[in-house]
């Protein structure tokens, strides 16, 4: 994907905390595709815990995308998936509740 180009990213936010980022597996790959997802096709990727994780569709370039550098998993899904964050937006003592 070059700079300029977007695609659209499955983003959760956990429990609807302050901060949302890409889903992604412990690689740090996330679900992108060229259109924004449906409603159907989040809540069949993220399972039953979509409510609580508020998912969006959400264009990135690669430059933002490549901000996103720390990986929070989830207990939810074994710690093999998780929430992809920018380290600017987590708590300072960069504890997630």
């Amino acid at each position: 994907m070059a700079t300029h180009e977007t695609s659209y990213f499955l983003t959760v936010s956990w429990c609807k905390n302050n901060w949302r980022g890409p889903f992604v597996n412990r690689e740090g790959t996330g679900y992108s595709s060229e259109e924004p997802h449906t409603e159907d096709e989040m809540c069949e990727i993220l399972g039953p815990f979509w409510i609580l994780l508020n998912p969006l569709s959400e264009p990135f370039t690669e430059e933002e995308l490549a901000k996103y550098t720390v990986f929070h998993p989830l207990a939810e899904y074994q710690h093999a998936f998780g929430i992809a964050a920018d380290p600017y937006d987590l708590p300072a003592n960069g504890i997630v509740d």
